[in-house]
This record gives C-alpha cells, sequence and structure tokens, in this order.
C-alpha cells in the first residue's frame, strides 16, 4: 500500500503542458514577434514573453523560473512565423527538463535549449525570408489584379491569404515540433531537408519573380521604323520572338550593372535620362 500511494503521488507530481497552454504560447509568439524588437537581443524579450506562462506552470521555485528565464533571454532573430519550430520544441524541452531530477542529465538538457534555438534559428530565417518574398509577390500580385478593377476584394485577398499563411505556418511549426521534439532536428540532420528547402525557396522565389517581369516592368518600344512600304513595328517583333523580351533585357541590364557595385539611386537617375533622351529623339 505504501509503494502504491509513492508511485500515485509521483504520478501526480508530472508537470504537463495542456493545449490551452500550448495555444496561448504560440499565439502570443504569433501575435506580437516584433514589438519588443531591440538591437542587443532582438526578438528575445518577445520569445521570452511568449514562454513566461509555459515556465510559470512548469516550474515551482524561483529559482528555476529565473534559470528558466535566462535562457529564453539569449541572444534571438529568426522570420516571425518560422520561430514555431524552435518554440514548440523548447516547450517539449522545458516540460522534460521540469519532470526530471536535478543533476547532470538535466543541466545538459538545460544546456541544449539554446542550443536548438542558436543553431536553427540561421536556417530557418534563410528559408523563412525566401519563402515569405515568394509568398508575398505572389499574394500581392493576385491582390493587385483585383485593386487595379476597383474591387475591395483586393483588399480582403491580400489580408485572408497573408494572415492564412502567417498564422498557419506559426501553428504547424510551434505543433509539430512540440510533439516531435529533438527528433525533428535529428531526422532534418540525417536528410539535409534544411539545405534542400533552402535551394528549392531560391529557385521558387527566382522563378516567381521572373515571371513577374513582363506584369510589373512595363517597357514597351512603340516607335516603328518605315523600310520603303513596309512598316516595322519594333515591340510586335520582339513579342513574336518572345513575348515580354524588353522588360526581362531591362531588368537582366540592370541585374548586371547593380552586381557590378552600381548603385541602385545611380540606375534610377540612369533610367530617367535614358528615359528622357529616348522620348525626345523618337
Amino acid at each position: 500500500m505504501a509503494e502504491e500511494k509513492v508511485m500515485e503521488q509521483e504520478v501526480k507530481a508530472v508537470k504537463t503542458l495542456d493545449r490551452k497552454d500550448l495555444l496561448k504560447t504560440c499565439f502570443h509568439w504569433a501575435c506580437f514577434p516584433m514589438v519588443t524588437i531591440n538591437y542587443e537581443r532582438f526578438q528575445s524579450l518577445q520569445y521570452f514573453c511568449a514562454m513566461e506562462n509555459v515556465l510559470d506552470k512548469l516550474y515551482d521555485t524561483k529559482e528555476d523560473r529565473v534559470a528558466a528565464a535566462k535562457r529564453h533571454m539569449e541572444f534571438y532573430n529568426t522570420t516571425p512565423e518560422w520561430a514555431g519550430f524552435t518554440l514548440g520544441m523548447n516547450c517539449a524541452q522545458e516540460e522534460q527538463i521540469a519532470n526530471m531530477p536535478y543533476g547532470e542529465e538535466r543541466t545538459a538538457l538545460e544546456t541544449s535549449v539554446n542550443t536548438v534555438k542558436a543553431s536553427l534559428m540561421g536556417p530557418l530565417a534563410g528559408i523563412g525570408d525566401s519563402v515569405r518574398a515568394t509568398v508575398d509577390a505572389i499574394i500581392g500580385a493576385l491582390a493587385a489584379g483585383f485593386a487595379l478593377e476597383g474591387s475591395i476584394l483586393g483588399a480582403i485577398i491580400l489580408f485572408v491569404l497573408a494572415m492564412s499563411w502567417y498564422f498557419g505556418v506559426s501553428y504547424f511549426g510551434f505543433f509539430y515540433t512540440y510533439k516531435n521534439g529533438m527528433k525533428v532536428i535529428r531526422d532534418m540532420n540525417k536528410s539535409g531537408i534544411l539545405d534542400r528547402l533552402m535551394e528549392a525557396a531560391t529557385v521558387l522565389g527566382m522563378t516567381s519573380t521572373g515571371a513577374l517581369v513582363p506584369s510589373w516592368c512595363s517597357f514597351n518600344l512603340t516607335s516603328a521604323i518605315q523600310i520603303g512600304e513596309l512598316t516595322l513595328n519594333i515591340q510586335q517583333e520582339l513579342d513574336n520572338i518572345i513575348p515580354g523580351l524588353a522588360p526581362l533585357a531591362l531588368t537582366v541590364l540592370l541585374a548586371v550593372l547593380y552586381k557590378k557595385n552600381v548603385s541602385s539611386i545611380k540606375l534610377v537617375v540612369l533610367m530617367f535620362v535614358v528615359s528622357f533622351v529616348l522620348a525626345v529623339l523618337l
């Protein structure tokens, strides 16, 4: 009987996070990721604020709470919606730490909390920034199409799709890593998925940017050349070869000049001067 009571007390002593705790942490971060950003530690203060309710529930003593708070006040910075991948894993780690006896194993796990954050925030930022630029361009182009027609659907589509993407990635990343814990990192290292994702995001971003060139870069050669009785429409002939060839050539030229350290201000001035001269001559 005595052994059963001890076992029952140990079971009751196990600290667990329920869905309400996890949702509060997830959306606390997702709704306010940049409100406390500063040049010393960037997003660390808000990261700690998101973790605060988890730490309060898991740790009973002031010493444990202070130690946990210090872990989450270390430097942190990544693409906001992708921070859920580290936030969820940290919740799982803190839950495991709270249920471990004091000793070397617990100390090692405490150290791994910031190791996880430091090792993932860079790759997540690389993937997140690339994917976000691509997604923003696609959503923006779709919404702009309606807005240019004078439809309020443009604003609605922009808001709904952007928020769905942002909160969808935050929610998925948080709960996926919370449920799978350190297995996520082992699988990532084994499969090299981070490198492949970054490469895929870069290719997708460049492809989307290239597709937007003829839509957003307006450059048409309106003058025609008269050769005897034949009128040669330069723009039409170029479109017969490759539609959008003129804006593509202009974009490539500007990219080459920019790569040769010609500043963006000089490029704008150059375009203005060339456009003015061509308008006067033609």
